[in-house]
């Protein structure tokens, strides 16, 4: 045993005064929180170490948990580093899971009964999802629906019991309860359970079988807890009953790098430590050893504008570094242009971050063009089966093929032109290659009203002119002059697909070059990056987290996308709402706190790619008021054209949008008088002349006139 002091000075320790004295902190209850780049694993294992060797703490007594296998690992090397491996092979280094993966192995010797078998292949879970799907829609589900099914089941798993809202849970084409309830079903009749289930199993055992908990607590009276902002609501429960009442917790994390809610991530706990814990200590880590004074100014500004977090101030210790860029370009299609050429010139470690792997895509596409060498972390493949571009790429198909029935009866009423279903299955019933196609049969079809023929007409002539067209055109074509967009909006769908569709069609001449380049696309992103060494990498902020890179580059910084918000919140927001904008303010500032020397953030001029993040990074300087130029009288003969002009479009079928209603659809007109019903059932008429006038009315981009 030996004093602090005698520990430090053995064992070479380098501590500021909060490391110290988190390093001390060995009774009681102890939440610290510890700003990025703060050494909160050096403190970590020199608290371990200071128990063990300064004050004679049996290593078998101290279970140290954190979220992942590989971080586990790192920390017993870590603790090797500095104290040698022999006594790091008899100190725990688990994961949550793992703790209640040993619960589980103990209760079934205790009641003389095998538990389920562990699903342990996510592939496996994923057959089984789209089984059920299967079974339930009688369709098969995309990759991603399936993903998306994966992530929706952790996170109701990873609630406490019965706190999961299931039908809150919103999955495009899914009925989440009903595919949840089946899955949890055919696991029981299978004697499964997977990765989450076991958090469920063992709360449940350490309530019921009180023998199996003071077991444990007896075993590890010492417990400490890395990465605690990621830990879900039923993984702090199981570390609540496991401290018991003689609570000796070391509990490490920050609110402020939270960014996990989809997994039910839980960093209110951390704001609740001292009413769970009573006799709790908060301790804080603010000195940043990463990154240059100018990057930790500007992250610690920007976090600071959150409510749900410790007042808490990072601070560099660091030199200075050049400012914050702001790389300004008009569009995402000069974002992916501008940062390949970084690509090819790039001679220093330079990692590329963004929210979601759709974002990578056209830049992948341009380094893969250009040869260039790159390296990707965690790509998702889900994009190129998602129901969206599966839509798309689908009417790229029945464009080349006018007359394929089942790919037709995937699609007709997803196209707003009022063919119904027993008339589009007779269309495919009569129709042949040889013969009419089956929009050109359904213009004739007397089943079908007016408007409806029209409408096909129409259609067809865009599916025809869709093929003459460069990619990215076609693409644009479908969704906003045929009505694919419009059914998108009404449903309430993501179409964050879109803009990455059409930013791979702009490379491609033709939209069948466009489908031939996704399949090309696909095989890269499955196969991964094979060049491990290159500096220019690209990865989502979500799989960069706890790692630094010399220069990091935020792309696609525009609201809605990041973040995935629209620009201002509402003054009524809910308490979900206000929790979502913050989660997605730290998702940004992780982001931010991954570089060490330089950090650039992509930002548009195009107006509807505007962003609320920028603007408070880059607060624009009040330009000298100019007095505006006086203004010309209009020429009342040159404005009443103008209006008759307009007029002729807007014709019954026809969707509008206005200044103050909204969008509607302009349901019947006579002369002058319109009539449109507004999509939330408001019915109104107008004087169409004084409208235009007023500039009260504007035509929505989908109408399917050719």
């Amino acid at each position: 045993m030996m004093n602090f002091p005698q520990f430090k000075s053995t064992y070479g320790l380098c501590l500021d005064r909060q490391q110290q004295a988190a390093v001390q902190a060995v009774d009681g209850p102890v939440l610290l929180l510890a700003v990025p780049g703060s050494g909160k694993t050096t403190v970590l294992v020199s608290r371990i170490g200071y128990l063990v060797l300064g004050l004679g703490v049996d290593p078998r007594r101290i279970l140290t948990m954190t979220y992942t296998v590989s971080a586990a690992h790192d920390m017993r090397r870590r603790f090797a580093a500095l104290f040698g491996q022999e006594l790091a092979e008899g100190l725990a280094f688990r994961t949550i899971n793992g703790v209640c993966s040993s619960i589980i192995r103990r209760c079934e010797t205790l009641v003389g009964q095998k538990a389920f078998d562990l699903l342990d292949d996510t592939g496996r879970q994923a057959a089984l999802i789209g089984e059920i799907c299967r079974s339930l829609t009688r369709e098969y589900a995309p990759e991603a629906t399936v993903k998306a099914i994966q992530t929706a089941i952790t996170y109701a798993k990873n609630c406490l019991p019965g706190r999961a809202d299931l039908e809150g849970v919103d999955i495009d084409g899914v009925d989440f309860p009903a595919v949840y309830q089946a899955y949890n079903q055919s696991l029981r009749q299978r004697r499964l359970m997977d990765y989450d289930d076991q958090l469920g199993y063992a709360y449940q055992i350490l309530r019921r079988y009180p023998q199996i908990l003071q077991e444990w607590r007896q075993r590890y009276p010492y417990l400490c807890v890395d990465e605690a902002q990621d830990t879900s609501q039923i993984q702090h429960a199981i570390i609540r009953l496991l401290a018991g009442e003689q609570v000796q917790l070391f509990m490490v994390g920050d609110e402020d790098q939270s960014i996990y809610g989809f997994r039910a991530a839980c960093p209110q706990a951390l704001h609740h430590f001292e009413a769970t814990y009573p006799g709790a200590r908060v301790l804080l880590l603010e000195q940043n050893y990463r990154s240059t004074r100018q990057i930790v100014a500007a992250a610690d500004r920007f976090i600071q504008q959150n409510t749900q977090r410790r007042p808490k101030t990072m601070r560099a210790t660091g030199g200075d570094g050049p400012a914050v860029r702001q790389v300004e370009v008009y569009d995402r299609q000069r974002q992916y242009q501008y940062l390949a050429k970084v690509a090819q010139n790039c001679d220093r470690e330079t990692a590329v971050l963004y929210r979601d792997n759709d974002s990578a895509l056209p830049l992948m596409d341009l380094l893969e063009r250009a040869g260039t060498p790159y390296r990707c972390r965690q790509v998702d493949s889900g994009f190129f089966t998602h129901r969206v571009v599966r839509d798309v790429t689908n009417l790229i198909r029945l464009a080349q093929n006018p007359w394929d029935g089942e790919l037709f009866l995937e699609l007709y009423y997803k196209l707003g032109a009022g063919i119904s279903r027993a008339a589009a299955q007779e269309a495919v019933s009569q129709c042949s290659p040889t013969g009419e196609t089956l929009l050109e049969y359904l213009a004739g079809c007397a089943s079908l009203s007016p408007w409806s023929r029209k409408q096909c007409r129409a259609l067809q002539t865009h599916l025809s002119h869709l093929l003459e067209e460069r990619a990215d055109k076609a693409v644009y074509r479908i969704v906003h002059f045929m009505g694919y967009g419009a059914w998108l909006e009404e449903r309430g769908a993501d179409t964050g697909k879109l803009p990455i569709l059409e930013a791979l069609g702009a490379n491609e001449a033709t939209p069948a070059g466009l489908l031939n380049r996704l399949e090309e696309l696909e095989q890269v992103v499955r196969r991964g990056s094979a060049r491990p060494d290159c500096p220019f990498l690209l990865s989502t902020i979500h799989s960069s987290k706890g790692l630094e890179y010399d220069r990091v580059i935020l792309m696609d910084v525009a609201d809605g996308l990041l973040p995935k918000l629209p620009p201002s919140p509402k003054q009524d927001e809910t308490e979900e709402a206000v929790n979502q904008r913050e989660e997605e303010r730290r998702l940004f500032y992780v982001g931010m706190t991954r570089a060490r020397h330089e950090l650039w953030v992509m930002t548009f001029r195009r107006p509807e790619l505007a962003s609320s993040f920028a603007s408070f990074l880059f607060p624009k300087q009040d330009a000298p008021k100019k007095r505006p130029p006086a203004r010309k009288r209009p020429d009342p003969a040159a404005l009443a054209a103008r209006l008759t002009a307009a007029a002729k479009d807007y014709i019954p079928g026809a969707r509008v949008r206005h200044a103050r209603y909204g969008s509607g659809l302009l349901t019947a007109r006579e002369g002058d008088r319109i009539t449109v019903r507004f999509d939330d059932g408001t019915v109104k008429p107008f004087s169409l002349p004084t409208a235009l006038g007023m500039g009260q009315f504007s035509l929505e981009g989908h109408r399917l006139s050719p």
